[in-house]
């Protein structure tokens, strides 16, 4: 196996100096424990006993994580959830325990880098489905289909999608899922703007019916706490579990018993947590809406749900870039996502995201 870093780390290594503002951030609004938790609840991390804990990750923490998905999965339970630290060390695991050399992941391109750039860590192939500005980047499942051979291993998908901030629906996955029961794939679903969903449109959908299934969500960003390193994936498949419970002792063993503590609080002030930063998606996604209608240079297909759009520039993209560089504001381009042309990726989740906007868009 040979790892090198991710495009955008690459990028962000590259740059002379750190930024004030991100334009392209991918997480919700920053907070502190003081922000989101009481006294009391402080009080009560500082006591926790720093020792090992579980591989699978506490129950009362699994449990909380379980009832976010109660409502497509009454049959399910914490059992088929393994606590990770983010989504990076679950998507990792899923593949370092589905794939051989040679098999072939199937994927949509843009994406974030890790769906495509992971498989060749294992010596396998990512294919790619090509989203295209002019189908509003939805894909089709032909396009899928038409990538399958006899070492097809999975298809991987990503909704909302990072960078696009398209939404696929219950009909595609259900088209998806019986596309890959005929060829015996896994599919996997990178689900870590599952709940970020601002018009209330839905965009939670029910895959783990399908035995192969397998999703992966985080802390980081609907819930806005990249600092607290939790994440997890949930199968049906007890194989698959205990696989990924079992390659878990190679690496991170267990998660840190603060950040499963904080976690256990963040579970019970979940809808909360989400409601908020949900507002302040939808407003600075309103905020934008405006700054493009009035910029002849810039266009995009608004997102349904998520907190990210890509967007056009018929400006050269890098001298645009690199002038919002010089005011201190960083834009990530879209070639770091596997897109090709004048795009860049916009993040809406932080309540510093107008004050970014009035830097760079200046009369």
């Amino acid at each position: 196996m040979q790892f090198r870093a991710m495009k955008h780390h690459d990028f962000y290594e590259s740059l002379p100096r750190r930024a004030r503002y991100n334009l392209s951030d991918a997480c919700g609004a920053t907070a502190t424990l003081q922000d989101i938790l009481s006294s009391d609840e402080i009080a009560t991390i500082a006591s926790v006993p720093l020792i090992y804990g579980s591989v699978e990750g506490r129950n009362d923490l699994r449990a909380g994580i379980y009832n976010l998905y109660q409502h497509l999965y009454p049959e399910l339970g914490l059992d088929h959830i393994t606590v990770l630290s983010g989504t990076e060390e679950g998507l990792f695991s899923i593949m370092a325990c589905i794939l051989e050399p040679g098999d072939e992941v199937i994927g949509m391109l843009p994406c974030y880098p890790s769906l495509s750039d992971l498989p060749a860590c294992f010596g396998g192939v990512f294919k790619s489905v090509e989203l295209k500005s002019e189908n509003r980047w939805q894909p089709s499942i032909e396009d899928f289909a038409a990538q399958i051979s006899g070492r097809t291993k999975a298809i991987v998908i990503n909704s909302p999608h990072n960078p696009t901030g398209m939404l696929l629906n219950q009909s595609f996955i259900d088209s998806l899922i019986a596309l890959c029961d005929q060829h015996g794939l896994y599919l996997i679903s990178d689900d870590v703007f599952a709940f970020s969903d601002f018009s209330g449109i839905g965009s939670q959908f029910n895959i783990l019916k399908y035995k192969k299934a397998i999703l992966a969500n985080v802390l980081s960003k609907t819930f806005g706490l990249p600092g607290v390193r939790i994440g997890w994936v949930m199968t049906r498949n007890e194989k698959l579990s205990k696989s990924i419970r079992d390659l878990k002792t190679y690496n991170s063993i267990c998660q840190s018993q603060l950040d499963e503590q904080v976690a256990c609080f963040v579970m019970q002030k979940a809808d909360a947590i989400i409601k908020r930063n949900n507002e302040i998606v939808r407003g600075n996604i309103e905020l934008f809406a405006g700054f493009v209608a009035g910029n002849d240079s810039l266009s995009w297909h608004r997102p349904e749900a998520g907190m990210l759009g890509l967007v056009h520039s018929s400006e050269p993209l890098k001298p645009l870039l690199d002038s919002w560089f010089e005011k201190d504001v960083l834009a990530l381009p879209g070639e770091l996502f596997g897109i090709e042309g004048d795009y860049f990726r916009v993040g809406f989740g932080k309540t510093d995201f107008s004050e970014a906007l009035a830097r760079v868009f200046v009369d």
